[in-house]
């Protein structure tokens, strides 16, 4: 192989390359999400797509409390409001929490309180040593 072929194949394997890289990073995909916190308790929050899911799934080992919200019909939304009290009051609070939310909580029992569109619900939750996830459905029925 002469030296002007050898460069040839150089150059086609490094814009191959180059081309699987920029088609791996979407610029327009949104931040993965991150670990936050709000009253000293640590929180991930968002999931709007499937890769920003799989990453929650991923950081899920160590939260005591998971909320995925959606609809009567099962499409996934944004909580307007969403606040944990404890038996000594409330515990946490964020806006716009979802579709899922991871809350890094203690064992024990809980009230959840999300708001969406004006309308206000409540649940029970008892934390225990693993995650509790609590499907909340507006509108809906009670998982």
């Amino acid at each position: 192989m002469n030296s002007s072929t050898r460069f040839a194949l150089t150059l086609v394997v490094a814009l191959l390359s180059a081309g699987v890289a920029f088609a791996q990073a979407d610029p327009g995909a949104p931040p993965p999400p991150q670990v936050r916190s709000a009253n000293g308790i640590d929180y991930v929050n968002g999931g709007a797509g499937e890769e920003a899911r799989d990453a929650i799934a991923r950081m899920q080992p160590g939260f005591g409390l998971k909320l995925v919200f959606s609809n009567a019909s099962g499409e996934y939304l944004v909580a307007d409001h969403v606040a944990v009290k404890g038996r000594a009051g409330e515990v946490f609070d964020v806006d716009g929490a979802g579709p899922m939310l991871l809350v890094k909580l203690p064992p024990g029992d809980f009230t959840v309180i999300a708001s969406y569109e004006g309308k206000t619900e409540q649940r029970a939750v008892k934390v225990g040593a693993g995650t509790r996830t609590l499907n909340w459905r507006f509108g809906g029925a009670r998982h």
